[in-house]
């Protein structure tokens, strides 16, 4: 454990709530990873402060933290990791597609991987190194684990929805077509979302899209995008 990282699960556990107040095991989809039960603003307040205090920091030195709280124990650590990053520019973008799916080993469900997935990475970080980026979220939308394959689908939902290049469309229409067929949870919501997302910048592409596949998508996602298309909302309004 690097002594950073032992100092931050040291503030982790004071802002801790006391264990009888805690979720119950498994309550965010984490499996067998403890749950210290840390607000989300508490630690993100915890992670602008760690790299507040380094924003002069090479990257590497503060990517060797992030790379240990990946590897801690807990929900509450894992999840800190990529707080830290949204909060110190340098750090994460220095970060490289074999870092995510490095990092993406040792997460479990929805929480832990849209924590690292959604929208931290940027269209333009991305498209930048796109042979690298676009290798890995491809292939992570064949990766045994459902927890990569979820990660396949959220990473793009934020570039999608910033970017019309059509890389980052055309990759996500390949994406959903791969993993429209599941009906677990954590793959179903992912594939609404992503089309949603898509909605911004493609609603043309999107109702294409629906009216060729409408017999394969899950429902959710069938009807959540044709609301998106209709009324610019996740779901339509219901009359007083």
């Amino acid at each position: 454990m690097h002594p950073e990282h032992a100092r931050l699960l040291a503030d982790l556990e004071r802002l801790a709530p006391p264990v009888e107040r805690r979720p119950p095991p498994g309550y965010l989809g984490q499996g067998s990873h403890p749950l210290l039960g840390v607000s989300v603003p508490a630690r993100r307040d915890l992670a602008k402060a760690w790299a507040g205090a380094r924003k002069a920091a090479p990257p590497a030195e503060v990517l060797a933290v992030v790379e240990s709280l990946f590897a801690g124990a807990s929900y509450d650590e894992k999840t800190l990791a990529p707080l830290i990053l949204a909060a110190h520019r340098p750090a994460r973008l220095a970060v490289r597609p074999a870092d995510v799916r490095r990092w993406l080993g040792g997460l479990v469900g929805w929480a832990e991987v849209d924590h690292l997935c959604q929208s931290l990475f940027p269209a333009d970080q991305l498209l930048a190194d796109w042979p690298a980026w676009g290798g890995l979220i491809a292939g992570l939308a064949a990766d045994p684990a459902i927890s990569r394959r979820r990660a396949a689908l959220v990473l793009l939902t934020g570039p999608v929805k910033a970017s019309a290049d059509p890389r980052l469309r055309d990759l996500a229409f390949a994406n959903l077509e791969a993993l429209q067929g599941e009906r677990d949870v954590l793959i179903t919501k992912a594939v609404s979302w992503l089309l949603r997302s898509l909605v911004a910048r493609h609603p043309a592409a999107v109702a294409a899209y629906i009216e060729a596949h409408g017999a394969a998508l899950p429902a959710i996602a069938l009807r959540e995008a044709r609301a998106k298309l209709a009324t610019g909302r996740k779901a339509a309004r219901t009359p007083a």
